[in-house]
C-alpha cells in the first residue's frame, strides 16, 4: 500500500514537471521554434543516409533498403524519446553536484534519483524526430508487407517502451561519474557518438561488435530489437533478454546511484 501511494504521488508531481516545463518553453516562443528548425537540420542529414541508400539500391548483409528505413525511424523515434525525457537531465547532472543544487533536492520528500534524472522535458527537439521517424516507420512497414495488426503493433510498442527504459539506465550509468570528475564533456560527447551506433543496423557490424552491442553494451537492443521482432529474427535467447535487460540494468544504475551517492558529502566540501 505505501509503495503504491508512493507511486501515485511521484506520477502526480511528474504531471507537474510535464506542466511546468511545456510553460517555461512557450514562454520563450521564439527559443521553441529555433530549436525545432535546428532539430530539423539534424534530421536533415539523417535523411541523406536513407537517400543514399535508395540511389544505391544494393542489400547490405540481407537488409533491402526498405528494411534499413525501417531500423533508421526506429532510431529516430528512440531518439526523440532521449531528447524528451533524458538528455536535459543527464547534461545537467554535473552542474547540479557542483552548484550545490543537489544539496537542495535532498531536503526534498521524493526520490532524489527521480527529482536528478527526471524533472526536465525538452518538447522542442522530439518533434521533428517524432514525426520524421513515425513516417519512415510506416512507410517501410507498409512496403515490407510486414504484419500491421494490434498483436503485432502492441508487440512493438512494447519493445519500445523497454527501449526506453533501457535507454534510461544504460546512459544515466557513465553520467554518474559526474560526482568523481568536474569536466563531463567529454562524457557527452562519448555517450553522443555511442548512441549514433544505433544510426544504422546491428547487422551491418561484425558478429563480435553485435554481440558486444546485445549483451555487454546493450546498445543494439534499444532500437533494433523492436525491428528484429517485427521481423520475426529474434531467437529464445534473444527474446527474453529484450525484456530481462532493462530491468538488470535498472537495477545496477540503481546500485550505482546508491554507492556514489553515499560517497557524495556536499558542494562546499
Amino acid at each position: 500500500m505505501y509503495l503504491l501511494r508512493e507511486m501515485l504521488k511521484h506520477m502526480r508531481i511528474y504531471g507537474l514537471f510535464v506542466k511546468n516545463c511545456l510553460i517555461a518553453q512557450m514562454e520563450y516562443r521564439m527559443n521553441f521554434v529555433i530549436s525545432i528548425a535546428q532539430e530539423c537540420v539534424f534530421t536533415f542529414a539523417k535523411l541523406l543516409y536513407v537517400i543514399l541508400i535508395y540511389q544505391v539500391g544494393v542489400d547490405i548483409n540481407g537488409l533491402s533498403p526498405d528494411h534499413v528505413l525501417l531500423f533508421i525511424g526506429t532510431y529516430m523515434i528512440m531518439t526523440g524519446f532521449y531528447v524528451l525525457f533524458f538528455m536535459d537531465n543527464f547534461y545537467q547532472l554535473s552542474q547540479h553536484i557542483q552548484s550545490g543544487l543537489l544539496d537542495v533536492m535532498m531536503t526534498k520528500p521524493v526520490s532524489l534519483q527521480f527529482m536528478v534524472t527526471l524533472r526536465r522535458i525538452n518538447f522542442s527537439f522530439p518533434i521533428p524526430n517524432f514525426i520524421v521517424g513515425t513516417s519512415m516507420v510506416v512507410m517501410a512497414w507498409r512496403r515490407l508487407g510486414l504484419e500491421s495488426g494490434p498483436q503485432e503493433i502492441g508487440l512493438f510498442l512494447l519493445l519500445i517502451v523497454c527501449g526506453i527504459v533501457l535507454m534510461y539506465a544504460l546512459f544515466l550509468l557513465p553520467m554518474l561519474l559526474s560526482f568523481y570528475i568536474i569536466k563531463t564533456q567529454s562524457l557527452i560527447e562519448i555517450t553522443d557518438k555511442f548512441w549514433d551506433f544505433n544510426n544504422m543496423p546491428m547487422g551491418i557490424y561484425s558478429r563480435w561488435i553485435q554481440r558486444i552491442g546485445t549483451f555487454l553494451l546493450p546498445i543494439f537492443v534499444i532500437t533494433n530489437f523492436p525491428v528484429l521482432a517485427m521481423m520475426d529474427e529474434l531467437d529464445t535467447l534473444a527474446s527474453i533478454w529484450v525484456f530481462a535487460v532493462p530491468i538488470v540494468m535498472l537495477l545496477v544504475t540503481r546500485k550505482v546511484w546508491r554507492f556514489c551517492l553515499s560517497k557524495y558529502s556536499s558542494a562546499s566540501s
